[in-house]
């Protein structure tokens, strides 16, 4: 007889391997499928760390899961004993009366999160590595900082097999069809049956699903030299997210092991291959990206050290999708994440694992489905 899984997951880099995890845990028979072996870089997660934010400038849409998601990633550090998220402090930075740092402060007060709001001058006095003038503002979030997202892949990843979840990676999906109420999925070693199918690959959701409103974007960032040391994590430098004025907005941490890692959220490439995914440094613009933060608002930063390159799966507003695929309700998509993901990966996994297991999903997710493109 031909085993049926209860729940298939395509994609078992960040939502997936979440994903994985809860399934597992609720006693479903659970299928991991990768193209690689996640963590790996053929998508939005390596590169080491991603920022966490609770006071979020996106909107308070996402604020439900954005405070479940930090309970789950504090249960996982408490579980596996391993590095997962620094609590170092956040500096949200943008001009006064900006949607963006007007957001970050209505959820705060909405949700009551503790923060400090700072003047360009205070965040220029407090830290001195920060140029700033009194156009712009700081919301400053001592309990958000960043997370280690390959360490949390693997220790996601290395739960769900002791548990006894089946790993297939280097196994590409070549084809997702439809029997009656069983899903049909081949990769070119096996075909599995499966009963209920989570689709999480990312930037390249629409190898599976052409119709997903989702464009793949080539993003980069760079770690540089650290050249004074007040930049350092252990010297209280935060980790920081920056709008300025003509709406680029710049990410950063603070210095660790001699190097500060930078990077531009805006801008990148549209691609539509994997192959145009090239390594840091193939267009000139790479190298240029972080100059305006680097010579107006942020002294301190050496030379270039490396540089890598990752894709955004962008959707069309920026905003995530979470729904079915549409007259399939057995078939789960999670995409659009547009490179502000990473942070909810914990809770996104869990929602999955609830829909998988049918049980009744309370978190409001009108805002993220397919039906908004319309």
């Amino acid at each position: 007889m031909t085993e049926i899984y209860d729940f298939a997951i395509i994609g078992t880099g960040s939502v997936g391997s979440a994903a994985g995890y809860y399934a597992s845990q609720k006693g479903l028979k659970v299928l991991e499928l990768d193209v690689a072996v996640p963590p790996h870089t053929q998508g939005s997660h390596h590169g080491q760390t991603r920022l966490i934010r609770h006071a979020y400038g996106e909107g308070g849409k996402y604020l439900p899961m954005l405070l479940r998601a930090q309970k789950l990633w504090d249960e996982l550090q408490q579980k596996t004993h391993r590095d997962i998220f620094h609590q170092i402090s956040l500096l949200n930075v943008g001009r006064q009366g900006t949607d963006f740092i007007e957001n970050v402060e209505r959820s705060a007060q909405r949700y009551q999160l503790p923060y400090e709001k700072l003047t360009g001058e205070e965040i220029s006095q407090r830290w001195r590595n920060f140029s700033f003038s009194n156009d712009y503002v700081g919301v400053l979030e001592e309990k958000a900082g960043y997370l280690n997202s390959e360490i949390a892949i693997q220790a996601y990843l290395d739960l769900a097999k002791e548990i006894g979840v089946e790993q297939k990676f280097d196994s590409a999906v070549q084809s997702i069809d439809f029997q009656d109420d069983i899903v049909v999925i081949r990769t070119a070693q096996q075909v599995y049956q499966v009963k209920n199918v989570l689709v999480s690959a990312g930037t390249w959701v629409k190898e599976l699903l052409p119709t997903v409103p989702v464009q793949p974007i080539r993003k980069v960032f760079a770690w540089f030299d650290v050249a004074d040391k007040r930049l350092n994590e252990d010297e209280g430098f935060p980790a920081f997210a920056i709008e300025i004025d003509d709406k680029q907005t710049y990410y950063g941490f603070p210095g660790k092991d001699d190097t500060i890692k930078i990077g531009q959220h805006t801008g990148g490439q549209p691609i539509n291959q994997r192959s145009q995914g090239t390594p840091y440094g193939d267009y000139s613009s790479d190298k240029e990206e972080v100059l305006p933060l680097l010579q107006r608002y942020l002294k301190g930063v050496g030379p270039l050290n490396h540089g890598a390159s990752c894709t955004y799966d962008q959707s069309p507003d920026g905003d995530f999708i979470i729904d079915q695929l549409p007259n399939q309700p057995n078939v789960q998509i999670v995409t659009g994440l547009s490179g502000h993901g990473f942070k909810f990966v914990s809770a996104l996994g869990e929602l999955a694992a609830q829909k998988a297991n049918q049980e009744e999903i309370t978190t409001d997710l009108s805002a993220f489905k397919l039906n908004r493109f319309e």
